[in-house]
């Protein structure tokens, strides 16, 4: 292995010399990548694919002409990152911007992290990763006659350095499954984990299993009830819960805001006092890096306390932009291969005081799950999805070339797994109805559970893949309910 990261080391070093000696670059961030990868996929007819497999790589983002543009290649001759560094640079230029971004000269960091993994998971050899998922799914095979089973992870060691003199080296152990489960002609489940921790997360599978599969059989075993539609009264478990506000902090980033899509400016109403929500870094969670893309450290923030916006989330050129303080928020995008975003890493939402009875009093549905969002605004659903450069600040150009949005921050969340709720249980499950949520749910929020759980997942941000986590408790809240 250290053959194989030499030659990444060596093209990052190249790189930062031809930056350094252009006069038309400002800035530039420049990283080597040895990666170990697995993937593997399987059905309830056993393995459908399977692959290990080394990469080698090297990103770079580069500031010309007061704008940012990334690159990454797994060639790594001087003739590719000679042409590689050509268009970082002409990218900048082209982009025309019109706020040129600031960037730091004085901060430097050199530092070393090892990562969060007691064992690493490229040790494990692939037939016993395999073998593990057989295991765990021969023994809910009894609960569904269909599934299907991603799991992927990677050793991932880096290098990175800035042309003002920041070098940080890292090692990350990142392993997740996305597990989908269903009865013919029935219920689906679908549950992803994911983790730091290395060889660790194996051992946590059997877990994530068994707990889907108990969920299924329950939706199985539940006849079909009537939803209520109009305004009602909804008890969200903490999946649930942690859907909507992963889905809220979208609005609390700093180039989503400039672009002129977020409902949301500091000092305004998120949601009822008792609401607080810190951005963190949790050893060994799924998203937890111990540098962002920008070889910042990541440390903790408070996005919403007592209710209200108390600050955004920034890379360093928006933090610059808004005379703020970077925190780490420059996410690197799963495989590298698209740029870094703006993002939340691990959201905790802090628990409040109330019981499951509590939650479930005066509710009508209780939703376990619900599927991806549609977004209302049609504008907001195409920037989101399609491409942007890596300049943050490139969202204002966006903003002064469209019209107010009216819509944004609204959607609509399907219900994926719910219960019509009497007297606080369970009586049937709901199908075909949805969530319509705007600015204005979570501050309909009336209790706020002590229990929390912790939700993992992959958000995709202007084609970039940003993993997330976030821990919260149940609530329940006012919202309206919609047949589809």
């Amino acid at each position: 292995m250290d053959g194989e990261r030499d030659e990444p080391i060596a093209a990052m070093e190249w790189l930062l010399d031809r930056f350094e000696g252009d006069d038309d670059v400002a800035y530039a961030e420049v990283g080597a990548l040895s990666q170990t990868k697995t993937d593997l996929v399987l059905t309830e007819n056993g393995p459908r694919d399977e692959l290990s497999f080394d990469e080698t790589g090297v990103w770079c983002r580069v500031f010309a002409d007061g704008a940012a543009d990334y690159r990454y290649t797994t060639s790594l001759d001087e003739e590719t990152l000679a042409d590689v560094a050509d268009r970082a640079v002409r990218g900048g230029e082209f982009l025309a911007q019109d706020d040129p971004a600031r960037y730091d000269r004085l901060t430097t960091h050199q530092a070393v992290h090892g990562g969060w993994a007691s064992g690493r998971i490229d040790d494990v050899a692939l037939e016993t990763k395999r073998s593990t998922l057989e295991s765990c799914l021969a023994a809910v095979d009894d609960a569904v006659e269909r599934c299907w089973i991603n799991y992927d992870d990677a050793h991932i060691d880096s290098t990175a350095a800035t042309t003002t003199g920041s070098t940080v080296r890292t090692t990350l152990d990142r392993a997740n499954v996305t597990v989908t489960l269903s009865v013919r002609d029935g219920p689906t489940v679908r549950r992803h984990a994911g983790s730091t921790r290395g060889a660790a997360f194996l051992e946590e599978l059997a877990d994530v299993f068994a707990d889907a599969a108990a969920d299924v059989r329950t939706l199985a075993n539940a006849e079909t009830a009537d939803a209520p539609s109009g305004e009602t009264t909804v008890a969200l478990t903490p999946r649930a819960a942690g859907q909507l506000f992963a889905f809220a902090a979208r609005y609390l980033e700093a180039d989503t805001h400039y672009m002129g899509l977020s409902p949301y400016d500091v000092g305004d109403e998120f949601g009822p006092d008792s609401l607080s929500v810190a951005d963190t870094v949790h050893a060994g969670s799924w998203a937890a890096r111990a540098y962002d893309a920008e070889l910042r450290p990541t440390t903790p923030v408070q996005l919403v306390e007592g209710g209200t916006v108390t600050r955004l989330l920034h890379n360093t050129a928006s933090a610059a932009e808004d005379d703020a303080f970077p925190a780490g928020h420059a996410v690197h995008s799963l495989g590298f291969d698209q740029p870094p975003r703006i993002h939340a890493r691990h959201l905790d939402v802090a628990p409040g005081d109330a019981n499951r009875a509590t939650l479930r009093a005066g509710a009508d549905v209780l939703v376990e799950r619900f599927d991806d969002p549609w977004l209302r605004d049609e504008f907001e659903r195409v920037q989101r999805s399609g491409v942007m450069p890596a300049s943050a600040l490139y969202a204002k150009d966006i903003d002064r070339k469209t019209e107010d949005r009216t819509d944004c921050g609204q959607a609509t969340f399907p219900v994926a797994e719910g219960y019509r709720l009497r007297d606080g249980e369970r009586d049937g499950r709901v199908e075909g109805v949805s969530l319509a949520y705007g600015p204005e749910t979570l501050r309909s929020i009336t209790a706020i559970g002590a229990v929390r759980g912790t939700l993992t997942g992959v958000d995709e941000k202007h084609k970039s893949r940003i993993p997330y986590a976030v821990t919260a408790p149940g609530v329940r809240l006012r919202a309206t309910l919609q047949k589809e």
